[in-house]
């Protein structure tokens, strides 16, 4: 039933709304101060791996009372091409160059309204190879994972209910307002909507997976770069510094660069689009074709059973003669229709209360991390 799977994916995420929002309070009061240096890799293993991805899996398994195997079906955790694996890799290094923009431009809005910037995202990476690996971990391969499944798996295949396009916003929304930050918000919620329609497009949640990992994956590069002291590192500063001493060269270079992208992306995406439906036509006319084959078998035992009892003498067809009164089955009937009727308003009564409360858990995990990514444009402005 479409409805109580939207609203068990509704009431899991609520749930992960709620835990998550209540560590970020917990954190922020320096509760979790005892870990030491550690505590910023200890919170991330136990968000990501135990309330973004372990919690919501079990728990929207067990609602829905059914296997994990049926559950990452449900989640579109599907095969792709590698010719589809390359040009998700390729789009990721896109989407991370335009979320660049994305997030400069929001960014100055904000700042422009008196937001000051946070000064944690400043922080100088220790230049070891192990520090390195470490953050790629913790912020590209267990977001790409956990975020994904959370967003693209659940939600997005939950709220199918309520038809793609409503699923996509709802997905991507919430995806932004889970970083519980304004300044990741924006670009946050408008890569959510795309990867939720992307995911949508081509029934598969990896390229996701891969896009996201190499959008969080070039940023860890980037800052490791900059500690190490290599000139790629800095090269949005040097960007930054041309721009700025070279106003007029610098606008027509920055519109010229952004179409490009654009379209990089938008050839990427339906290439992509394309190729994995190319690839599940073929590996889905296989799939014909083997049943075709052994339906046609099975046919073939069947016919041969059926002519064989056939001709023994003692196979005969029966005919049987049944006598209806007029007056039962107008009553039977009667009573049918009557029984259909109430168990549809009944039936249509639950679906309706069902929605509802999906609708109540879908509004309150917005508005809970609507209020807690305002607090922090707040906390901005008066810090």
């Amino acid at each position: 039933m479409p409805k109580k799977i939207s609203f068990n994916a509704n009431l899991t995420y609520f749930i992960v709304m709620l835990l998550f929002v209540g560590v970020r309070i917990c954190s922020s009061f320096g509760l979790f101060d005892f870990l030491g240096n550690s505590v910023s890799y200890v919170m991330g293993l136990v968000t990501q791996i135990g309330l973004i991805f372990l919690l919501p899996l079990v728990l929207f398994k067990n609602l829905n009372k059914t296997s994990y195997k049926k559950t990452f079906e449900m989640y579109a955790y599907k095969k792709v091409s590698w010719k589809v694996v390359l040009a998700a890799v390729g789009l990721g290094v896109v989407v991370f160059f335009l979320n660049i923009y994305v997030s400069n431009f929001f960014n100055s809005i904000i700042q422009f309204l008196g937001y000051k910037p946070s000064s944690s995202h400043s922080s100088v990476m220790p230049a070891t190879w192990g520090v390195f690996f470490l953050n790629l971990f913790l912020t590209a391969v267990l977001p790409a994972i956990c975020e994904e499944t959370l967003h693209r798996g659940m939600l997005l295949k939950g709220d199918a209910a309520f038809g793609m396009k409503k699923a996509i916003l709802i997905s991507g929304l919430l995806f932004g307002l889970l970083h519980l930050n304004i300044e990741q918000f924006f670009y946050a919620s408008i890569i959510g909507v795309f990867l939720g329609y992307l995911c949508t497009c081509t029934g598969s949640i990896y390229p996701c997976m891969i896009i996201h990992f190499m959008n969080n994956g070039i940023s860890v590069f980037l800052t490791f770069a900059s500690a190490k002291g290599w000139a790629i590192g800095n090269i949005f500063v040097k960007i930054s510094a041309f721009l700025t001493s070279q106003p007029v060269t610098g606008f027509i270079l920055f519109m010229l660069v952004l179409c490009l992208l654009f379209l990089l992306a938008f050839e990427l995406t339906l290439f992509i689009i394309k190729e994995n439906f190319h690839y599940n036509f073929g590996k889905r006319q296989k799939e014909l074709a083997n049943m075709a084959i052994r339906d046609a078998f099975f046919k073939q035992i069947e016919d041969i059973q059926n002519n064989a009892q056939a001709e023994t003498p003692l196979y005969k067809a029966e005919k049987r003669v049944v006598y209806i009164d007029f007056k039962e089955f107008v009553n039977y009937i009667g009573k049918n229709i009557e029984q259909n009727l109430n168990a549809s308003e009944e039936a249509e009564a639950k679906v309706k209360e069902i929605e509802i409360k999906t609708k109540v858990l879908m509004y309150g995990s917005i508005i809970l991390g609507a209020l807690v990514t305002l607090m922090t444009f707040i906390w901005g402005i008066f810090r």
